[in-house]
């Protein structure tokens, strides 16, 4: 029986501050000017071969950087492509494609998309 009483009044107790945390509470006064705030360092937690994780990002960010010096060189020379391409006002096939070959290097134009493709059978680095 006792333990029955005990139970019932954990149980009203914990309603009791349930009710309370449901109830509104007046809001308190927040401070008026900012409160300087430093932050903490950061935690160095790391895996055991961090050092070649973090030579392979370096190299890798270098490799993201030229890429995209490139692909601004490529974009640039496709325009210049298409350019000259109707500039020459070459007529098109039947599906639209602007094909031709000269000096064994094969160029084709799909105008929907401008897409570029150029086949070189003697390529040259």
């Amino acid at each position: 029986m006792a333990k029955k009483k005990d139970a019932k009044k954990k149980d009203s107790a914990m309603a009791e501050e349930v009710k309370k945390a449901e109830e509104p509470q007046e809001p308190q006064e927040q401070p008026t000017e900012p409160q300087e705030q430093e932050q903490l360092d950061l935690i160095d937690i790391h895996p055991e071969n961090a050092k070649p994780i973090i030579a392979a990002a370096r190299i890798y960010k270098k490799l993201v950087g030229k890429r995209l010096d490139v692909l601004a060189q490529e974009v640039e020379q496709k325009q210049k492509i298409l350019d000259l391409v109707k500039e020459a006002k070459l007529t098109p096939l039947e599906n639209g494609v602007v094909r031709f070959k000269y000096d064994n290097v094969t160029i084709s134009i799909t105008p929907r998309d401008e897409l570029v493709k150029v086949k070189d059978e003697n390529p040259t680095n």
